[in-house]
């Protein structure tokens, strides 16, 4: 019996199981990375919208300033008091509605952070199925071959002797 035929089968089975092993260190790896650089992107559209409704509302401010410089600062002006009542709310509307998109903007990039984490441990599970049965295939073949008895002889006709172990 040709023991080197052994020794390498165990070789090579040993070489695929562990590229296999590499592969899903590998994976995991970039499902992070990709998860990591998704959650850097949600805080910056955080504070893209921090930013958007700080300037509504300094735009706001500016423009019931320039009303009331307008207005003269002559008495209650009935018609100025509304247009910056008006300025004000249309104002904080903005500025909510900044602060919303970029909270909105946020949590759909965490969620893709999440799918990428759990898309990477599915890939790391079916690469571990994969390993497995590279090992049951090998220690199945490894038994026909030299441990089984008549599956070398299929296909030739003929019985196969019995093998001195």
């Amino acid at each position: 019996m040709a023991w080197w035929h052994i020794g390498t089968a165990a070789v090579g089975a040993v070489m695929q199981v562990s590229g296999q092993q590499q592969a899903k260190k590998a994976g995991r790896e970039d499902a992070n990375f990709a998860a990591g650089q998704q959650r850097a992107a949600a805080l910056r559209a955080v504070a893209s919208g921090q930013r958007a409704a700080a300037n509504e509302r300094r735009n706001a401010r500016l423009i019931q300033s320039a009303l009331q410089a307008r207005a003269g600062g002559g008495g209650l002006d009935p018609t100025a008091v509304n247009l910056a009542q008006g300025i004000a709310g249309e104002g904080e509307y903005r500025a909510l509605t900044a602060l919303y998109e970029g909270e909105s903007a946020a949590a759909g990039l965490n969620e893709q952070a999440d799918a990428a984490i759990r898309t990477g441990r599915a890939q790391g599970r079916a690469q571990d199925y994969r390993t497995a049965g590279t090992i049951l295939s090998t220690a199945s073949s490894m038994y026909s071959r030299y441990a089984g008895g008549a599956t070398d002889y299929i296909g030739k006709g003929s019985t196969p002797e019995p093998r001195d172990y």
